[in-house]
């Protein structure tokens, strides 16, 4: 699957945390270059290549279903086992999200959240119907 645009992955961003509330507009565009700048032309990147605040971002981008991150363990001298985490682009999502209106729901209770009128939300005794006995 051919590379992700700063364009694309900028446009994701701004149709999930920021249309979300997550993330301020102006940071979408900044975010994006950031997280291209670790990947560049990989599909792939070794979780302890990012800072500290990068991997806070990361964690975002993963809760809206942009990344993914996955682990292997693998074997060193002596017999030591070492645990590698690394971070991977969900391009086609990333795609899917950038192309479409609103980003779909990541996960079910969001459906619900996101299915609930906004005057249900209303807590005013005033229009709540007394308890029936």
């Amino acid at each position: 699957m051919p590379s992700i645009t700063e364009a694309e992955l900028t446009r994701a961003i701004e149709r999930t945390l920021v249309a979300r509330g997550k993330m301020p507009a102006p940071e979408a565009r900044p975010v994006a270059r950031m997280v291209l700048g670790y990947f560049g032309a990989d599909d792939t990147v070794l979780d302890n290549k990012l800072s500290s605040d990068d991997r806070d971002r990361f964690y975002q981008l993963e809760e809206e279903g942009l990344l993914t991150s996955e682990e292997e363990d693998a074997t060193v001298s002596r017999g030591k086992t070492w645990r590698i985490h690394y971070w991977l682009l969900k391009k086609a999502r990333i795609r899917d999200v950038g192309q479409g209106g609103e980003a779909p729901p990541t996960d079910e209770a969001e459906a619900v959240y996101r299915s609930i009128r906004e005057s249900d939300w209303n807590r005013n005794a005033s229009s709540r119907s007394p308890p029936k006995p």
